[in-house]
């Protein structure tokens, strides 16, 4: 149990890219500085949105450490390790405790189709690597294409260090049961659109892509749940949803780069094979932006 260390609101923060491909610093200085400013409680580094699975080691360790500077007296860090080769899983979760992140996180190995008893091997072994460190699994299976029963959550969640999960799923029967297990576990919910019923749930946090763009919303969606305020937490998602709906149909990575390129943060292009959005997608991007009627654009 992490007893609300790890509560609130946590951008899957973007990776920018400078000019030669590389990570881009210094946007990434200003994006988490904005983030920190709209309140809140942290950062989940390179994760999907953070495209972490095509950068390179080196450049997952810079981000990482970016991250863990311009967080000092602001908010957490929870760094995701996840990788393709367990070798290079462990090295990221070494390097995150030394570096002094506040918990890492990583998707099962899936490129294989590993079994069961390999996922349990995997997540012992980050746990080790990351010297104490709460681990959070990363149950999303829409992109890793595995499923876990609650017997098999509850398994995951036994292992020494696992504290918890970001839980990337529609199936809120499931969250409930895993929330209600006898571990107890801190539960980050994971899909942007449905943040208030993942938290009406029970989870106590979340971690989303869209937050980069519109931070201040998720903050308040948040603060409307724990206040009890309903009717305010709907109508906040309810235009979130708007925001997300058009960003999706356009492609998710390359819709929130181009946003936050109108915000005055230019991240670069997106990791290849993912591809910026064009000239013509931009323009009616913009336009049913426009029309959606949500203060995001511009800064």
């Amino acid at each position: 149990m992490t007893n609300g260390v790890f509560d609130g609101i946590y951008p899957a923060i973007v990776s920018p890219r400078n000019e030669d491909g590389g990570f881009g610093a210094v946007a990434f200085e200003r994006l988490i500085a904005r983030a920190y400013d709209a309140g809140v409680q942290g950062l989940y580094v390179c994760g999907n949105t953070g495209e972490g699975y095509l950068m390179s080691v080196a450049d997952r360790m810079l981000a990482a450490e970016a991250a863990i500077k311009n967080s000092a007296g602001h908010g957490k860090v929870i760094v995701h390790v996840g990788a393709p080769a367990e070798s290079d899983a462990i090295a990221l979760a070494a390097h995150a405790a030394t570096m002094g992140a506040d918990g890492i996180s990583s998707l099962p190995p899936y490129v294989q189709g590993y079994g069961f008893t390999d996922i349990l091997a995997y997540y012992t072994a980050i746990a080790e690597a990351g010297s104490g460190l709460p681990v959070f699994v990363y149950y999303i299976p829409a992109v890793t294409h595995r499923g876990f029963t609650l017997e098999e959550m509850v398994q995951l969640l036994a292992i020494r260090g696992v504290a918890g999960l970001k839980f990337t799923d529609h199936n809120l029967y499931l969250m409930e049961g895993i929330l209600n297990s006898e571990s107890g576990p801190h539960v980050f919910n994971g899909h942007d659109e449905v943040l208030l019923a993942g938290l009406a749930m029970g989870a106590q946090a979340g971690i989303g892509g869209f937050y980069n763009v519109m931070p201040e919303y998720f903050v308040r969606i948040y603060e409307s749940v724990r206040n009890r305020d309903l009717e305010s937490a709907r109508e906040l998602q309810q235009k979130v949803n708007r925001v997300i709906r058009i960003g999706l149909a356009y492609g998710g990575t390359a819709s929130i780069r181009e946003i936050l390129r109108w915000q005055g943060v230019d991240c670069g292009d997106p990791i290849p094979p993912a591809r910026p959005l064009g000239e013509d997608e931009s323009r009616k991007m913009r336009a049913d932006l426009e029309e959606a009627d949500v203060d995001i654009l511009d800064g």
